[in-house]
């Protein structure tokens, strides 16, 4: 049985830690000092200790945070305890989050234990003053700078997140990370610059989600990004789906969403529309750079529908009634080819 003064340094099971993660993430009560009672008890394994890291750089209480950082000092290694220090010198101009920590190198300590402590403390620091730009905040991780290719497993102790936008570069694994994102309350979902072979399909499980955003940005893809043909293909939920600059090959597969009411779809290569037929909400839809020849009529159901953009699509028919589209403010239709002979509308 291990001895009292250690038993969270030795809870191989994970049993209390998990316990002190829950007090760290409570959204109602600041029990920082109470988890600092237990490490000064019990000892500290890997992930207390970056609690311990973001308490001491974070906290708004100097002496909450110089209890932290007594703690550190005695658990952890000193190139940790340098960059704690170092941190903590620059936290007041802390504004992007994955910009800052990309200033963070420890193999002792994992990033995303470090980042929970740092919400939780700037939570409670800021959460009576700023009303809801405080919670906005607090349920928003934006890691577009951080040059990382995984995400870590601790990402899933972040239970109040709703809004993430993933690191953007071209070597990112986004399907090893999407087990991880399942694991969360997520709305919307933000994927840049990434190296995509498959569509990420396996995200509309997410019950909430409301926006799913996927652009190209930099990088040049050199092939279709592909539907799969395991699902799930639709969403109950999804309001907003930007695609922009990624090709894809299999878009039938795709759908049904029926809540859906923005739709940016430019330069995928798209051919055909058909999984928006049972999007009746849509308010906007923009399809330009694609290789439509065939507007489909079941568009002039969607009656709330207020901006239509269509241009550079190699239409040959357009089947559309705009009498039903009562609601229209914008129609943008710009050849992308010569009119052909037997164009019609």
């Amino acid at each position: 049985m291990p001895q009292p003064e250690i038993y969270l340094e030795t809870d191989s099971s994970g049993t209390y830690t998990n316990q002190i993660t829950r007090l760290l993430r409570d959204t109602e009560a600041d029990n920082i000092p109470l988890l600092l009672g237990l490490v000064e008890g019990g000892g500290a394994n890997r992930r207390l200790l970056g609690y311990l890291f973001g308490i001491a750089v974070f906290h708004a209480s100097r002496e909450v945070s110089g209890r932290a950082m007594a703690l550190l000092q005695r658990h952890a290694a000193e190139p940790t305890i340098r960059q704690a220090q170092k941190l903590r010198e620059t936290a007041a101009y802390h504004y992007d989050e994955a910009e800052y920590f990309s200033r963070y190198q420890s193999e002792e300590i994992d990033l995303f234990d470090l980042l929970l402590a740092s919400k939780m403390c700037q939570w409670h620091r800021d959460r009576s003053g700023n009303g809801s730009n405080a919670l906005a905040a607090f349920q928003t991780l934006n890691l577009r700078r951080l040059e990382v290719n995984t995400l870590s497993p601790a990402l899933a102790t972040l239970q109040f997140l709703r809004f993430i936008a993933l690191p953007g570069h071209k070597d990112f694994d986004l399907p090893a990370a999407i087990p991880l994102l399942l694991q969360l309350p997520l709305e919307i979902i933000i994927i840049e610059n990434i190296r995509a072979e498959a569509f990420p399909v396996e995200l509309f499980a997410l019950p909430s989600l409301e926006t799913l955003i996927l652009r190209k940005g930099n990088l040049r893809p050199r092939y279709p990004m592909t539907v799969p043909d395991g699902g799930p293909h639709g969403s109950l939920s999804l309001e907003k789906l930007i695609l922009e600059g990624y090709p894809i090959s299999g878009e039938e597969r795709l759908g049904p969403f029926p809540r859906l009411r923005e739709a940016i779809l430019q330069r995928c290569n798209l051919t055909r529309l058909d999984f928006l037929e049972q999007s009746r909400k849509l308010e906007r839809l923009n399809v330009r750079f694609n290789q439509l020849e065939v507007l489909p009529d079941f568009l002039a159901a969607c009656t709330q529908l207020r901006s239509l953009e269509l241009s550079n699509n190699p239409f040959r028919r357009i089947e559309l009634d705009l009498e039903q589209l009562q609601q229209l403010e914008e129609l943008e239709i710009k050849m992308q080819t010569r009119l052909p002979g037997n164009f019609r509308v």
